[in-house]
Parts: C-alpha cells; sequence; structure tokens
C-alpha cells in the first residue's frame, strides 16, 4: 500500500504547495470583493500535476495488474493488442466483422492501432489507455471544482478508479470521454456533446445510456421536488427493478440473465448522498441542480445492480457529477455555524482517502494489490 499512500501524500503537498491552501472554505467573494468564479490558475495546475501522477501511475503498472488484461479464452486485451499490431488498418475494417478482435468495439480497436504505431510494446497501451481515462476527468474539475484537492481525493474514491482503469480499459476510456461531454451539456453545445457520445461508444458501447445526461442536466425542478419526487422515484425503480429490466432487456435484445446478487448497500448510500446533495442545492445555481440530477441518474442505474451485476457499471458514467458537485456545494454552503463547511470538508476527505484505499487494496477486478512498476514485474 505504499506506493497508493505516497500518492495520496505527494498530491495533497503539490496542493499546499501550489495553491498555499489552509482548509479554510472562503466565502463567496475573493480577497478585493470580486465574484469568485471558480478554480483558478494554481489549482488547474495542481490538477493537470495530479492526474499526471495518475497517468504515470496507471500506466506503468505491471502487466498482470488487471485481470482482463491476459485471458486464456483469447480476449484479453494484450492477445488482441499483439494482433492488432500485425494487422494494417485495411485488414482491420476486413476483419473486424468477424469477430478477430474479440468483442472490442472499432474506436478502441484503431486506437490500438496507433499505439502499435508508436510501439508495440504492452506498456504503451497502459500508458496510451490511461492518458485518454484520466486526462479527461481532471479537464472536467479544472473547469468546475472549487476545492480541488477534495475533487481528487473524491476521484480516488470511486470505483471505477481501480476496477475501470486498471482492468476494463475500454469502459475507462468511454467514461472519460463521457465526463468530458458533460462539459459541453452544460455549455449547451448539442451536436458536439452528440458527437462525443458517439465516440464513447466506440470504446465501449454501455456509453449509449448517457445520452440522457442532456435532458436529465438542463431539466429543471424545485428543491423539494427534487427530493420528494427524486426519491420516491428512486424507490418504485427499485421495487419495480424486476420488470423493468426485463421489459428494458427485450427492448435492448439483451440476453443478459438476472444474477440476483442482493447488492443493496452502496444503492442505498448513493441515494443517502443524493438526498443530502439535493437538500443543499441552491434552485438558482442551474449547474449545481444539472449535476445533481446527473448523480440522480446514477442512482437510478445502481437500483438494478442487485438484479444485474453489470448495472453498477453503468452507474460509473454518473459518479463524476460528485466530484464537482460535493466540493462547490460545501464551498458555498450557507450555514450559520461557519465551522461546519470545514469540519465536513476534512471529514469528507479523509472517508474519500479510506475507501479509495480500500478499493486498492481489496478490488479483485483490478488486481492492483500490491502495486508493481513495469520495470520489476518480470
Amino acid at each position: 500500500m505504499g506506493v497508493y499512500i505516497a500518492s495520496y501524500v505527494a498530491i495533497t503537498v503539490m496542493f499546499l504547495l501550489l495553491t498555499n491552501y489552509t482548509f479554510r472554505v472562503r466565502g463567496p467573494a475573493c480577497g478585493d470583493g470580486r465574484e469568485d468564479k471558480g478554480p483558478g490558475r494554481q489549482e488547474r495546475l495542481f490538477v493537470a500535476c495530479s492526474c499526471a501522477l495518475l497517468i504515470l501511475l496507471v500506466g506503468f503498472r505491471a502487466e498482470y495488474q488487471g485481470i482482463d488484461l491476459h485471458n486464456a479464452l483469447g480476449t484479453g486485451y494484450f492477445y488482441v493488442y499483439d494482433i492488432i499490431c500485425e494487422d494494417s488498418v485495411a485488414d482491420i475494417f476486413r476483419y473486424f466483422s468477424v469477430k478477430r478482435y474479440a468483442n472490442f468495439e472499432i474506436g478502441f480497436v484503431l486506437f490500438n492501432k496507433f499505439l502499435s504505431v508508436l510501439s508495440d510494446r504492452h506498456q504503451t497501451l497502459l500508458l496510451g489507455c490511461s492518458l485518454v481515462s484520466i486526462a479527461p476527468v481532471g479537464y472536467f474539475i479544472s473547469r468546475n471544482s472549487k476545492n480541488a484537492l477534495l475533487s481528487m481525493l473524491l476521484y480516488l474514491s470511486l470505483p471505477f478508479f481501480t476496477s475501470a482503469y486498471f482492468s476494463a480499459i475500454r469502459q475507462g476510456i468511454a467514461i472519460g470521454i463521457a465526463v468530458f461531454s458533460y462539459e459541453l451539456v452544460r455549455r449547451r453545445k448539442l451536436l458536439p456533446f452528440l458527437a462525443a457520445i458517439l465516440v464513447a461508444v466506440t470504446f465501449h458501447k454501455s456509453a449509449l445510456v448517457c445520452l440522457a445526461a442532456y435532458p436529465a442536466y438542463h431539466l429543471r425542478i424545485s428543491k423539494k421536488d427534487s427530493i420528494v419526487m427524486g426519491v420516491g422515484v428512486l424507490a418504485v425503480i427499485y421495487v419495480m427493478r424486476m420488470p423493468l429490466f426485463l421489459v428494458l432487456s427485450k427492448l435492448l435484445r439483451d440476453s443478459s440473465l438476472v444474477d440476483n446478487n442482493g447488492a443493496i448497500n452502496y444503492f442505498l448510500f448513493l441515494t443517502a448522498v443524493y438526498t443530502l446533495c439535493a437538500a443543499f442545492c441552491n434552485e438558482d445555481d442551474r449547474e449545481m441542480c444539472g449535476l445533481r440530477n446527473l448523480f440522480w441518474l446514477g442512482c437510478a442505474s445502481q437500483s438494478f445492480a442487485g438484479l444485474f451485476s453489470t448495472a453498477g457499471r453503468i452507474t460509473w458514467y454518473f459518479l463524476p457529477a460528485l466530484l464537482v458537485l460535493i466540493p462547490n456545494l460545501l464551498r458555498d454552503a450557507r450555514v450559520k455555524e461557519k465551522q461546519l463547511p470545514v469540519l465536513l470538508t476534512w471529514g469528507i476527505g479523509g472517508l474519500a482517502v479510506l475507501v479509495g484505499l480500500y478499493y486498492f487494496r481489496y478490488d479483485a477486478i483490478s488486481a492492483a494489490y500490491p502495486y508493481v512498476p513495469f520495470w520489476r514485474q518480470w
């Protein structure tokens, strides 16, 4: 765990050095009375340095850290990457329809081909995938978060950081593109948003669900309705999850089997977080209300995870909304007890570190523990 703990320490130290942070939640105005419009140059520099560290951490890991990288059935990422290295672009389009490249989408296959031009080493694949997965999330944080350190700590605590970035690397890239598209949603750029989602789908078909992000983000409902109706609809979805799942499976022509794994704790946790965010969200703040709505989509998809484990991976696309939603709500909180946001910032940050270390240690899919750099893997 030493490498992961050192990463947390390095991120915190970088923030202290680059921003002179004192864990004080500042008011809505800067020292000279001007309105505080969000992250400044130093915070953006911190996010860039932190993401560079994470890209190197994920990209320079050993080749056996991630169960999907090697597969005895011939569908592992490295097995297919070796085939793509030998094939030309014309061969890729000729053989793609006959599943020569397992079930990989065309965008990911072509991305592999691009990387293979640079180098046929497996490490090139890992480093390239980590770059295009992490960089868009960093961009999203740097553009919107008012507490970059808390955002980065929350980022490391999200379940897809280990599972997707270490193992399910196609979906890791799709998540990164989807998060980038949320910035387009915020700017009301519909056509670029649709183009971004189309690109994400060429890396992982599940990214299609992100089309719901645009109407959800711009849906305007009152704080009361976001709590009462939001939680109420989640409860109805959970109670009716079996027939809804069967209907959706038929509509999507998906033959997925119900596994009845009984998972409910994470759904309840996300619902509780949503309720708190909705309670503190300012109705006049369109951006926070939009992110709240995106997070609701994640809660709704998580309600099906107890029936079908893969449904929990759909939730991953909407969890990044928390990276801005929670820090900004704490920053803009209007409470009588001025130290409460400070205490919550410390508490949530500390909890995020513990959760992140737990995933690094016990996530079986990622095989992230113990961390082994590529130069020591053999």
